[in-house]
């Protein structure tokens, strides 16, 4: 009797395993194969992979991205506020994007906020209009901690690769928020957590 194989390569399932990211490469036993699929068809679907400062996304949980440009995969969203109100100015938001082949952060940073006036019947009154300046900062290298191993990662355009051991430690990091350190052009630093319920969407991503 012929012996079949416990593990098959992805590719061998072509589009119906994209899901899993365009650059995964790694084998699945034939449960895990089924199981990833079953988990992905229940998951909310977002038609991006972009990040922007107002996006609106399932954040902190398991999603499936259908993206016209980078097809199909798992993935996870991220937001965290520096400095409690997102509109008051010079407030920092650290946007992030986990997926199994890569993780995407996005800075930004309320820079400036404006009332404007209006005249009535010889009189200057002001409405409480907040005009808000987003900027972006681009991120050179990502810093995480986890357990007692910190990963230093280069990337480009905020995008940084994710290693078999990094998404290893990644699935099996604490149930608990863990910190992070983004390092900006120019070297300024920005200290910043992934919230827990992040964390544990991990498991399903990696």
């Amino acid at each position: 009797m012929i012996k079949l194989p416990q593990t098959i390569p992805v590719l061998l399932f072509g589009a119906s395993l994209a899901v899993l990211s365009p650059q995964l490469c790694a084998a699945f036993t034939v449960q895990e194969v089924a199981s990833l699929a079953q988990t992905s068809s229940d998951l909310p679907v977002v038609k991006s992979a972009g990040l922007s400062p107002d996006m609106d996304v399932p954040w902190s949980k398991p999603v499936k991205i259908v993206d016209p440009f980078e097809g199909e995969f798992l993935a996870v969203f991220d937001r965290n506020s520096l400095g409690g109100n997102l509109h008051r100015e010079s407030s920092k938001q650290v946007i992030s994007l986990w997926t199994p082949s890569s993780i995407r952060v996005l800075v930004t940073l309320n820079s400036s906020q404006a009332r404007s006036s209006f005249y009535t019947a010889g009189n200057v009154s002001f409405r409480p209009d907040f005009l808000r300046f987003v900027t972006t900062k681009k991120v050179d290298k990502l810093l995480l901690k986890v357990r007692e191993k910190v990963f230093q990662l280069d990337g480009s355009t905020g995008t940084f690769a994710v290693s078999q051991e990094l998404a290893t430690a990644l699935k099996n990091a604490p149930d608990q928020n863990l910190t992070i350190r983004l390092i900006l052009e120019g070297g300024q630093s920005v200290d910043s957590e992934i919230g827990k319920a992040t964390v544990k969407a991990w498991r399903n991503i990696y």
